[in-house]
């Protein structure tokens, strides 16, 4: 539309007096039109709204009917159940929570609800929770009766709708102070299991003594189904409760997984140790009080077991120990905690033949400035595929040996650098790096799909990148690198590490960064916007 002040449209131009009659009479005509357009797009809104109206009420009565040609509808019962515990969490026991399966399966409609609940198998693993109690300053414990009471009903109400199945059950309090009110009864929530004792399959229960107390006068068959046990309590009051080696529980031929304190295995415990497939100390190793000569006769009367988890303390000379040697022909994972590897390793590794073992962590220091190798017993297992150690359990040429003896099944190596202050302050540097670096000939562990390294400080950042780069570039590919350098980035190797990650290599890699020189105008004030940094870098 032609305009004679078209040459002033969009300036800073103030018109003159004159000009303003003109302008206004000029903008009539306009005016009229623009309130025509709105007229008519008003009256295009009330029939598209009229339309859209007509379309949702359709729409919903399509579906509606669609809705009944789902084939989720036809589907058979059995098949509803299976779907059903396939829901279930597999790592662990499920929880009362409507956020997760079997609570949530009953929410979604009331047919949902009828199957969940005419189906024993998900309501047959149970985690349970205690709450919390509350501690006044100037009064006793107080525990809220009403919580405490709804979980009680709660539990027997779950356990309840699990029929006949064979239950798998932990209970979880603070081992310190998960007293009951009452100390001539058992805890409540004990109360709640012990009816069902006869289908416990698999029990976890991490609680005070007391609460242990309350289940020790069961017998083998009180528990005829139990396979699994797992305790976990505050060693330092097991003076106020019976001792596990009075626990008649434990004699159930069924039984092959077993966890305790380490403290508890120095006592005479009834156990079918012939069975046993999985063995777990738990504890801490300053306050470790079993010695490697009593594990060689725990262990060698455990012929069957697959996975093994100690707490070793020894004291003493690295020579001297027993002749005694066992054979754990199955045993494929296990994890050791010691206060001295050198003894660890002269004492109880040199004893024990594992010839199928696939999986070794070892974290502990070492006592001098040669310690004993690793190298002879990694010989004999042909068949590892994970290793996980720490560097302080090592001297440098002691730890260049052991990548060197590691077999080629090798899939999975962590390191923990614990020597930044030790007296082999640089055992994990860019040697034992290079060592793993494909070379033109015949480079270590072919087959490495995982590195994990924390802590570092005598690594550099171009060697890593040539290590990532070389392997990348072999035939079988690292999958996942985990770096943690404990110093300031050197070289940044991102951009050179992109095309890596690209094709799917999962990186992380950190570097501590110190804090950068930071003004801000905002300075002193309580809303000031401060710095952001990463040292991190990949997925």
């Amino acid at each position: 539309m032609h305009s004679p002040f078209a040459a002033h449209l969009g300036t800073n131009y103030c018109p003159k007096d004159e000009e303003l009659l003109k302008l206004n009479a000029f903008l009539v005509e306009p005016s009229y039109q623009l309130k025509r357009l709105r007229d008519e797009i008003a009256e295009l809104h009330k029939t598209l709204h009229k339309l859209e109206e007509e379309h949702h009420s359709l729409l919903a009565h399509v579906d509606a009917h669609k809705a009944l040609l789902s084939p989720v509808r036809r589907l058979p019962l059995d098949v509803i159940q299976e779907i059903f515990i396939a829901c279930m969490p597999t790592h662990r026991n499920c929880v009362m929570s409507a956020l997760e399966a079997p609570v949530l399966l009953g929410r979604i409609c009331r047919s949902w609800r009828e199957i969940s609940l005419s189906t024993p198998r998900l309501w047959s693993r149970l985690h349970i929770a205690e709450p919390q109690r509350d501690y006044g300053p100037y009064q006793p414990i107080l525990v809220p009766i009403q919580k405490l009471a709804q979980r009680f009903e709660n539990i027997k109400m779950w356990l309840g709708r699990s029929g006949e199945c064979p239950l798998s059950i932990s209970l979880h309090s603070d081992p310190n102070n998960g007293l009951p009110l009452d100390l001539s009864s058992p805890p409540p929530f004990v109360q709640a299991l012990l009816p069902f004792a006869s289908r416990w399959q698999h029990i976890h229960f991490t609680t005070s003594p007391v609460t242990l107390d309350a289940i020790s006068h069961l017998t083998e068959s009180d528990v005829p189904l139990l396979e699994t046990v797992r305790f976990a309590h505050d060693h330092r009051l097991l003076a106020q409760s019976v001792g596990l080696e009075q626990f008649g529980m434990l004699r159930s031929p069924l039984i092959s997984s077993f966890s305790a304190w380490e403290n508890d295995f120095g006592r005479n415990l009834p156990l079918p140790w012939h069975r046993l497939t999985t063995l777990e100390m738990t504890g801490l190793t300053w306050e470790c009080s079993i010695t490697s000569e009593k594990i060689v006769q725990i262990l060698s009367q455990c012929p069957e077991l697959r996975v093994c988890k100690l707490v070793v303390k020894d004291e003493g000379s690295v020579t001297g120990s027993s002749p005694l040697a066992v054979e754990l022909k199955y045993l494929h994972t296990l994890r050791v905690t010691c206060q001295s590897v050198d003894l660890f390793i002269t004492r109880l590794l040199d004893r024990l033949s594992l010839p199928k073992l696939q999986s070794f962590n070892l974290r502990g220091s070492s006592d001098g400035e040669h310690p004993p190798s690793l190298a002879p017993a990694l010989a004999c297992w042909t068949e590892l595929e994970d290793l996980e150690i720490d560097s302080d359990g090592f001297s440098k040429l002691s730890l260049l040996e052991c990548l060197r003896g590691l077999p080629g099944t090798m899939q999975r190596l962590v390191i923990h650098d614990m020597t930044n202050s030790g007296l082999h302050n640089n055992a994990l540097d860019d040697d034992a790096v290079t060592l793993l670096t494909p070379t033109s000939g015949h480079y270590l562990c072919p087959t490495l799909e995982i590195l994990e390294m924390t802590n570092c400080r005598w690594i550099s950042d171009a060697t890593l990148l040539q290590f990532i780069t070389l392997r990348m570039e072999s035939r079988h590919k690292l999958k996942r690198i985990q770096i943690n350098f404990n110093r300031d980035m050197t070289l940044d190797v991102r951009s050179a590490l992109e095309p890596f990650m690209k094709n799917g290599l999962d990186i992380s890699v950190s570097h501590n960064q110190p804090f950068p020189v930071y003004f801000s105008p905002w300075q002193g004030l309580s809303d000031a916007p401060g710095p952001t940094f990463s040292g991190r870098f990949g997925s």
